[in-house]
């Protein structure tokens, strides 16, 4: 048994790269953001004690209500963004307030453009909102004299001939964003990408490092936090909030015996090393140490790469290299199958070379008879 170590001391991560989402029922990415001043991953879980004995010492421990939640602070504005958030769906044609200056030629003001009821009205009114002051006072009036959809005329003011007016009121923008936040929130379940950065100590300090690889954090179900609020001030501008919390996968109960591997996963770390997919090759294993066919069979050769702590992995037979000794007896072709050919027995050479140029090589015995 190799003990593992509890961190690389060499290692350490730093700056969030890119967040995506994705929708999990079409696997369309609906967002993605590079620009984020915060990315934090958490995992948790209820510990539950079981006291015992006379001065009721701890007898034991249950661990429940495990949970994984996220959170995500974004630099960038978006209202895609927050109706994700919400449950809901940005549409174009906001009512935005106009100042238009007229000037009177009769008792009644119009205006040239169309208006709009101001979000804020209920759906009775028949009238828009609408307010008016003399051109080039300091103040509003705030009496709202309605204007009417139709004709354009505002409704419940009496203009004195030949003075300039301010009429404020509200029409449809074609480029005004609008997203409503629905009475009931529904946050919209997601996946969740996460990218960070590992960088290698220079001069054995983290203020300075070299780029080593990336490091995911991916959470195959999560719900956003619901939080699509707005904080800005004078001295800090405001963040998009995209918090979450974990979910499993479906609804299927789990089946305990062995809790453990039956539960489904909730999230997954991958680290991606720097050199491609075989950076973290030690060696090539031939499992079982070669195969026997018979002739005119073919077979993949069962070779595997040995990893960092012993493990196995499955390898990309492409990346490798092979040349049988006697293709009387076998052939073997680019992606490692082989082709029994005739009686008696051959060697297969494996080779890998890596990005680094470091060459493993590994040999398969292979045994062909009728």
């Amino acid at each position: 048994m190799n003990a593992i170590r509890l961190g690389d001391p060499n290692l350490f991560v730093k700056g969030v790269a890119e967040q995506r989402v994705y929708d999990p029922a079409t696997g369309n990415i609906v967002g993605f953001d590079n620009v984020a001043s915060d990315a934090a991953f958490t995992t948790s879980v209820n510990l539950q004690e079981i006291a015992g004995g006379f001065g009721n010492a701890l007898a034991g421990v249950i661990a429940d209500t495990t949970r994984i939640t996220g959170t995500y602070t974004s630099q960038a504005f978006s209202l895609a963004t927050r109706a994700l958030i919400v449950g809901g769906s940005v549409q174009y044609g906001g009512a935005t307030p106009v100042c238009e200056t007229i000037t009177a030629n009769a008792a009644k003001l119009i205006v040239s453009k169309t208006p709009a009821k101001h979000q804020a009205q209920p759906a009775s009114d028949t009238l828009g909102w609408c307010y008016i002051r003399e051109h080039g006072a300091s103040s509003y009036m705030g009496t709202n004299y309605g204007i009417d959809l139709a004709t354009k005329t505002v409704s419940d003011f009496t203009a004195v001939v030949g003075t300039q007016y301010d009429v404020i009121y509200f029409t449809e923008n074609a480029s005004a964003e609008v997203l409503a936040l629905p009475e009931n929130f529904q946050p919209k379940m997601v996946s969740v990408e996460i990218k960070y950065g590992v960088y290698a100590k220079q001069n054995n300090s983290v203020s300075g490092g070299t780029f080593q690889g990336w490091l995911y954090v991916i959470v195959p179900r999560a719900y956003l936090s619901g939080n699509a609020g707005v904080d800005a001030n004078q001295t800090a501008n405001a963040t998009t909030d995209g918090s979450w919390m974990a979910t499993t996968t479906d609804d299927a109960p789990m089946v305990c015996g062995d809790c453990l591997s039956a539960a489904k996963a909730m999230a997954y770390y991958v680290y991606v090393p720097c050199g491609g997919s075989t950076a973290s090759v030690e060696g090539l294993v031939v499992m079982g140490g070669g195969v026997a066919l018979s002739k005119g069979e073919k077979a993949q050769i069962p070779v595997k790469y040995l990893m960092r702590g012993n493990h196995l992995a499955q390898p990309d037979y492409t990346d490798m290299t092979y040349q049988s000794e006697s293709d009387a007896v076998a052939t073997v072709d680019t992606a490692g199958l082989i082709t029994a050919v005739g009686n008696g027995e051959t060697q297969i050479g494996v080779t890998l070379t890596k990005t680094d140029g470091t060459t493993l090589k590994a040999v398969c015995a292979v045994s062909v008879s009728d």
